[in-house]
């Protein structure tokens, strides 16, 4: 017996250990290869966008918005789709640059469709759409996606097949505030992409949503004022008992209260060059058309604000009533436009 615990402590030992040095799998049916970094408590998963581990290449690091998503979904064995870069072409970029995408806490890295809810997001009741597995709950919080990500740079510096030099984190939405995070203070990070991020935090976009409904006059002027009100209750019950508040499953307290922090010092005092897109149409992002007025006062000059008229969160026109318009998305510009000014960026 004691034997055999010897064994298995050793399997697994030996198994961590291999998984942080050379961890790569390949996908079926994705040029795609996935990696695993085991330590004491968590087993982080990330994927790259193609398999050549023989070339050195700029490295773009794509940190996904909020939920719990998985890095694949699979349809079918030949239906496969990587979301949070389905929107641009990540394979023609993939050709010159190495594509790296972090899993989030608890979810699986590739689900099928009848896992996931009608927002992609995994659950583990299909009868609840927000049954979030416990342990993305437990893990869903800022400083945690910022230590899973420099766990993961920290690994990808030491390849053979990473410029150093040319380190890039690129965020989106909720993503956008974790690559801005380590990009504050991990020196191998060169570029920053913050794209539809909100610099002032989540708790703020509540009552900004509110004031913006009321001037759409979807919302009353007294019942507007009535809502930011049990905002701000809500919010002193949040920072008055952490613990014992609930809220629900898909957005605890933790959760909120780490998204709320302001992260225009963060900003403002790092270093490297920033590229920040926003779709004037989002109110989530409309900080952004200030940070210049933030960069002017501190001295900053490295950095670009590409505000793109009329567009939303996720870059896609909207209708006369401000809904989305899937078929009129452009990522693709965002993306080009982002990668044409990282070309431009000089480098040791």
């Amino acid at each position: 017996m004691i034997k055999s615990s010897i064994k298995i402590i050793s399997v697994v030992i030996f198994c961590c250990i291999a998984l942080f040095a050379r961890g790569q799998f390949p996908l079926d049916n994705l040029d795609a290869c996935s990696f695993s970094i085991c330590n004491e408590s968590d087993t982080i998963q990330f994927i790259k966008i193609n398999r050549d581990l023989g070339t050195p290449k700029p490295t773009v690091v794509f940190f996904q918005g909020s939920l719990p998503i998985p890095l694949v979904i699979k349809f079918s064995d030949d239906d496969l789709m990587i979301p949070s870069i389905n929107n641009f072409d990540y394979k023609k970029i993939a050709q010159k640059y190495n594509i790296v995408i972090i899993s989030m806490p608890g979810v699986p890295l590739i689900a099928g469709g009848e896992k996931l809810n009608n927002q992609f997001a995994f659950i583990t009741d299909k009868k609840n759409e927000h049954s979030f597995p416990k342990r993305y709950i437990e893990n869903d919080y800022f400083e945690k996606y910022v230590e899973r990500g420099n766990t993961v740079i920290n690994f990808l510096v030491k390849q053979s097949w990473v410029d150093k030099k040319r380190l890039i984190l690129v965020g989106h939405s909720q993503g956008a505030r974790i690559a801005a995070g380590i990009a504050a203070h991990n020196h191998d990070v060169a570029v920053l992409g913050f794209l539809s991020g909100d610099p002032l935090g989540r708790i703020t976009q509540y009552i900004r949503k509110v004031r913006w409904m009321e001037r759409m006059g979807k919302l009353p002027e007294v019942q507007a004022q009535d809502k930011i009100n049990e905002i701000y209750n809500w919010w002193k019950e949040l920072n008055a008992n952490l613990r014992e508040t609930s809220i629900s499953e898909q957005d605890n307290p933790r959760t909120i209260i780490s998204f709320s922090k302001s992260m225009i010092t963060n900003l403002v005092t790092t270093s490297i060059p920033i590229y920040i897109a926003y779709g004037t149409k989002d109110v989530n992002a409309e900080y952004c058309d200030l940070l210049p007025i933030d960069f002017i006062q501190a001295g900053k000059q490295n950095y670009k604000i590409s505000p793109f008229l009329g567009l939303e969160h996720n870059f896609m026109e909207v209708d006369s009533i401000g809904n989305p318009i899937p078929e009129r998305c452009h990522w693709d510009r965002v993306i080009n436009d982002f990668l044409n000014w990282e070309e431009s960026q000089q480098y040791p």
